[in-house]
């Protein structure tokens, strides 16, 4: 009974969506193009996952340089945090586009959610470990029995204790820096483009144990519901494009005109701190990825979801066996001319 019940209530949650999709896809605006003619814009809703920032500089870039317009879209990008429930938002129709990692739209297909990723934003993780350049451990595999400060529950955690047959003691992530301040010896999740700039800022030296580098590496990208995929292929590969090309923009180019809207969005964004954080994202090739691996700007491999899908069942992370290529388009995302 209630697994019916479930399943009626999902069947309906797709079919609601589709609808509201329907009818905000139905939506356009008017402009002017540069020689004075007129043409119909596509609105079109990017939630992002956290409160404007560099992270983010791709898809300003292309807002702010007009890369969007250009492709017939007329594109707000909506503040995420703590709770923006971004999921619900794509479910519910209210954004076209989210974001998120891989490994977390495999865990939501699996249960049953229509959802599809059409790019990367990042082809490496920038999550890390945050400890004193004065701890002692010098590896991740140094940590068996350590507590971390981190969010409970996420993939990495059994990743690493598998990977280096280690036992991490979680504490829930506060998201403040106090404690390890206070603390030499303390250790918390961190993102590279971000914490360690702050603690440094406040006296401390940190030093950081990337998680890539143990293997976890998921795609940070963007998806859609699947029925946006399947009926607005166009709308996909429109936006998909443009935001590749605000990517290569901010990346190889001046990031100016997205830093600007991003301190006009977030006030809390100072220059000195998003100079940091596109500095990390440039040294650390989080968006073009290592020269080693010759990937494109938003490009996302079978192979590399072949095998982190594979790992995440034998972790346990996912129950069951997926038929993972449904939760992934390749095609989207194509080398810029």
């Amino acid at each position: 009974m209630i697994r019916s019940a479930m399943k009626m209530y999902n069947k309906w949650i797709r079919l609601a969506a589709a609808c509201i999709l329907t009818c905000l896809l139905s939506a356009c605006t008017r402009d002017h193009t540069d020689d004075g003619h007129a043409q119909t814009l596509i609105r079109v809703t990017l939630q992002t996952d956290w409160f404007p920032q560099p992270e983010h500089g791709g898809f300003y870039q292309a807002l702010a340089n007009g890369y969007f317009r250009e492709a017939g879209l007329d594109v707000e990008i909506l503040p995420g945090g703590p709770n923006a429930m971004t999921v619900h938002k794509v479910l519910r129709g209210n954004a076209h586009f989210a974001m998120n990692r891989i490994d977390t739209i495999l865990t939501l297909v699996e249960q049953n959610m229509p959802l599809t990723m059409v790019m990367a934003t990042l082809q490496h993780d920038p999550q890390a470990l945050m400890l004193h350049a004065s701890h002692p451990a010098q590896s991740i595999a140094d940590l068996d029995g350590a507590t971390v400060m981190a969010i409970p529950g996420l993939t990495w955690i059994s990743w690493v204790e598998r990977r280096y047959g280690i036992t991490l003691n979680i504490i829930p992530h506060d998201f403040g820096m106090e404690r390890f301040l206070q603390n030499p010896l303390f250790i918390q999740q961190c993102l590279l483009t971000n914490e360690p700039y702050f603690v440094r800022k406040a006296g401390a030296n940190p030093k950081v144990f990337p998680l890539a580098d143990s293997g976890f590496d998921p795609y940070h990208g963007i998806y859609a519901l699947s029925s946006t995929v399947e009926n607005n292929p166009d709308l996909v590969r429109a936006f998909v494009k443009a935001s590749q090309r605000g990517w290569q923009s901010f990346i190889f180019g001046d990031p100016a005109p997205a830093l600007a809207l991003i301190a006009e969005r977030n006030p809390r964004m100072t220059p000195e701190f998003m100079e940091f954080a596109v500095s990390e994202m440039r040294a650390r090739h989080l968006v073009e990825g290592r020269p080693e691996i010759e990937a494109f700007i938003g490009e996302l491999r079978p192979q590399r979801v072949a095998e982190l899908h594979d790992e995440l069942v034998e972790l346990g992370v996912l129950k069951r066996k997926l038929d993972w290529q449904s939760a992934v388009r390749f095609d989207f995302a194509q080398p810029l001319n």
